[in-house]
């Protein structure tokens, strides 16, 4: 079944009340992430739901479902990090 991108969601539902949230998701990888939690953390990761459409659903803990925008580097910072990177490549393959 075909779906197109644009329709292919992730939605994360909790209230204030609950421990848990839900998400459902049709992102593969996301869908793997969360696949991989419910078996290394069963107590703390369920999957709810399969849809027919590929659709997943999941109960996380609340306190995993995080925003976290990524940082703002200054030239200078991204330059060092660059470097670093390079460094660490060559000395971990030569």
């Amino acid at each position: 079944m075909y779906i197109p991108l644009e329709e292919r969601e992730t939605i994360i539902t909790f209230n204030e009340k609950e421990p848990t949230a839900s998400v459902y998701t049709m992102n593969g990888a996301l869908i793997r992430k969360l696949d991989s939690l419910t078996q290394s953390r069963p107590d703390d990761a369920r999957r709810v739901k399969t849809y027919p459409d590929g659709a997943q659903e999941y109960e996380v803990p609340k306190k995993w479902v995080k925003v976290s925008p990524p940082r703002i580097l200054s030239d200078a910072q991204r330059e060092a990090a660059l470097k670093n990177a390079e460094a660490a490549r060559k000395a971990r393959f030569g």
